[in-house]
């Protein structure tokens, strides 16, 4: 058998130069590079409003923290503060949209910015990447595709043996740690693209329903700009920067940084459970008559949907804003920032995947127990350690404006009312305070669970937390926290357990 192996190692190391000179002549030609899976669903012809996605053309906010300072008012209904900013003299928000107009080329990019060249082309990358409405895919460059992209660019003047010898020999120099990692990356994105069900069969199912029961709120490619997201109260999610509010996912803050991050990407359960329950306080309603198999493939294109915008977005990012050692990104330098987006792209959704938030049980044995965990609660969250107070003034119930990371205005919840968008079961507000929420700036409070004393036989913090949330919207139990016997019932209770965790707390007292 030993004989065989140099004919395996040569069959293997002839595969790799055949798929390098397919890769090479391919990106000559000007098409697009080989892609996975490669068959596609048949479909009918398109129709006008199936044909294409429109390319991106409203404003970008790429500010790490979105736009700086804090908006002065709630914005015209109708009227969002960055179409105000590009369109100010259609906008009654003038004010609003000087404030966004102000950051123009810093927080704020505008895509009309890019070259023809740079439109026509990332235009042709994304209907070969993605599709089309009538037949989406997510495509993803082979191996040897992504090693030729990554390490030298085509150039049709000079024919494919000389481009051959200068990607043999920019392969020859690449550092081997570089490569392994991006093997490991690729490896791993391909992974997340069976993970997450992106093949044709169910994007189409997926396709159909979107059309049909969520294209009038969130518009074609996803932005919620549908015809009927003017009149409602809060804006339809815009899913093209690939961030989501409401998850039970959180990445650690010291992963290795790929490209823009996994901060923001739900789960799949995440997206299924919008889906059955709706949000409450919002227009988005629940679909309970879907089918299960209806609703994995709604979630599907919904993905989709949002790995196409993040590319779209991060792309666009970039090319307006090259660094001194960046190429002007024209051509195929751009197809390579551009591939190299979509890879990032679902690497970093595979990387969320792998992280849901553990939530604990929360030992509650009886009424009693309840109530000393809301006590302990109600100190928790005017505490320094967990500040809640410092943005939910007065328990949310005065407005402290804020800007999100799409441009929209956002007001921390009045917790006084109960209503909570990412669901109100206990669950899910510990979720809401473990993981925060990314894109309103609510930070996480994990790192809280790894101080002071532990917690073996009672709820951990972030539960006590929860359960002060649960009894602040209830009126009862609002009367009942700010009795002085009750106080000074636990109190007792707690120093005979040698714990004087409530000592300091001379009255329960919740204005607002």
């Amino acid at each position: 058998m030993v004989w065989l192996l140099p004919r395996t190692r040569e069959a293997v190391r002839s595969r790799q130069h055949r798929g390098i000179i397919t890769a090479v002549v391919i990106a000559m030609s000007g098409c697009a590079d080989s892609y996975l899976p490669a068959t596609r669903g048949a479909g009918s012809v398109p129709s006008a409003d199936v044909s294409h996605y429109p390319l991106r053309t409203d404003w970008l906010v790429v500010g790490k923290t979105g736009l700086d300072g804090a908006p002065k008012r709630w914005p015209t209904p109708g009227f969002s503060p960055l179409k105000s900013a590009q369109f100010p003299q259609l906008t009654p928000d003038r004010d609003l949209a000087e404030d966004v107009r102000a950051q123009l080329g810093r927080n704020v990019l505008d895509p009309a910015n890019l070259t023809s060249g740079q439109v026509s082309r990332l235009a042709r990358l994304l209907d070969e990447y993605f599709g089309t409405p009538l037949q989406p895919c997510v495509r993803l460059p082979d191996w040897p595709a992504l090693m030729v992209l990554s390490q030298a660019r085509a150039d049709v003047q000079k024919g494919v043996l000389a481009n051959l010898a200068l990607v043999g020999q920019r392969l020859q120099s690449w550092e081997a740690g570089s490569r392994q990692a991006l093997r490991r990356q690729w490896d791993q994105a391909l992974q997340t693209w069976k993970l997450l069900r992106l093949d044709d069969a169910t994007l189409a199912r997926g396709s159909v329903l979107y059309r049909r029961w969520c294209l009038a709120c969130h518009g074609p490619t996803g932005a919620g700009d549908g015809r009927q997201a003017v009149a409602q109260a809060a804006w339809p999610r815009d899913y093209r920067q690939g961030i989501f509010k409401f998850t039970t996912a959180f990445p650690p803050p010291d992963l290795p940084r790929v490209g823009r991050g996994p901060a923001g990407k739900p789960l799949r359960a995440d997206l299924i459970r919008t889906l059955r329950r709706g949000i409450d306080g919002s227009m988005m309603p629940a679909f309970p008559h879907l089918s299960d198999e209806e609703i994995e493939a709604l979630v599907s294109y919904v993905i989709h949907l949002s790995i196409r915008g993040e590319t779209e977005f991060a792309t666009m990012a970039r090319a307006m804003q090259p660094t001194e050692e960046d190429p002007d990104f024209e051509g195929p330098e751009l197809d390579a920032l551009f591939v190299k987006n979509l890879v990032d792209v679902l690497y970093n959704w595979g990387a969320a995947a792998q992280h849901p938030i553990p939530i604990p049980p929360h030992y509650l044995r009886n009424e009693d127990d309840r109530l000393l965990s809301a006590l302990r609660g109600y100190k928790l969250y005017n505490s320094a350690e967990f500040g809640c107070a410092s943005c939910h003034v007065k328990y949310g119930s005065e407005q402290q404006l804020k800007w999100d990371l799409w441009g929209g205005v956002v007001q921390p919840r009045n917790l006084l009312l109960g209503v909570y968008r990412g669901g109100r079961r206990g669950q899910d507000l510990y979720a809401r305070l473990y993981g925060g929420i990314h894109p309103s700036g609510m930070p996480s409070f994990r790192n809280t669970l790894a101080t002071g004393p532990s917690y073996p036989d009672r709820p951990d913090k972030i539960w006590n937390v929860v359960h002060f949330l649960q009894a602040l919207a209830d009126p009862y139990d609002r009367q009942r926290l700010q009795d002085p016997q009750l106080l000074e019932r636990f109190k007792k209770r707690l120093r005979q357990q040698g714990d004087l965790f409530l000592d300091d707390v001379t009255r329960v007292t919740i204005d607002f």
